[in-house]
């Protein structure tokens, strides 16, 4: 069984191990370190297959989840431990996110609202365990994901349409699909993300098709590296509760 690990406040530890440069132990190293949390989860667990963090930013999570797909298909593991978890431990980042004019006025994600004016930040932790299907039912089964970079955009933060819809065809040709029933977006609540994401999806899945959209961040915030497992585990009992 392999753990993968998606991660992205790096930032946060960095900053805390300069604060506590002078005092900071072989504890404190090892728990400020990024490369260390996906390690200690297989050292207590006992896991010997592939193991690591990943630090995409707010895809984190979900780029940790292709991983271990791909690594279930090539069999260096029958099992993989995937999660997602983002704390807030330091008050510098805040200060950068706010130099930035990234952040709402009163902290929230208004997703595909007019208001959209930034994104609010949440803490949060969640994991998925995915197995070989050998031939055994499985109540969820992850059909086809993929992953890309936007290349060169209008800025560095600025989203890419056309690379959206790259990946968006990628994980549908994947898993031999012509059509999506319902999309858990990204949707930050800015004026110039969700635009660009909700356009890509048009383009994709073209004029007629009906799909049933949402995004977790409206009821709990950006959990940033944390982001991509909350939307999956939101999904999951979605289903969960369509088909009870």
């Amino acid at each position: 069984t392999g753990m993968l690990l998606g991660i992205c406040n790096v930032a946060d530890w960095d900053q805390l191990q300069r604060d506590q440069a002078k005092q900071s132990g072989v504890f404190g190293a090892h728990g400020s370190d990024g490369g260390a949390a996906a390690g200690r989860v297989s050292y207590l667990f006992g896991l010997k297959g592939p193991c690591f963090s990943a630090n995409t930013a707010c895809s984190s999570s979900l780029v940790a989840l292709d991983a271990g797909c791909q690594n279930l298909r090539l069999h260096t593991c029958h099992a993989a431990l995937v999660a997602g978890a983002a704390t807030h431990l330091h008050v510098g980042s805040f200060g950068a996110f706010c130099a930035l004019h990234a952040l709402s006025a009163d902290g929230m994600c208004k997703t595909f609202d007019r208001r959209a004016d930034g994104y609010g930040r949440s803490e949060a932790c969640g994991a998925l365990l995915l197995q070989q299907m050998d031939g055994a039912s499985a109540f969820v089964e992850v059909k086809g994901t993929a992953t890309n970079q936007d290349g060169r955009s209008s800025s560095f933060m600025a989203p890419n349409g056309p690379s959206q819809q790259e990946v968006v065809r990628a994980a549908m040709l994947l898993a031999q699909s012509s059509k999506l029933d319902r999309v858990e977006a990204h949707g930050t609540g800015t004026a110039l993300g969700d635009p660009i994401e909700v356009g890509a999806l048009q383009m994709v899945l073209r004029a007629g098709s009906a799909v049933m959209l949402g995004a977790i961040k409206s009821q709990m915030a950006h959990s940033e590296g944390a982001a991509g497992m909350a939307g999956l585990v939101k999904a999951v009992a979605t289903l969960r509760k369509q088909w009870s």
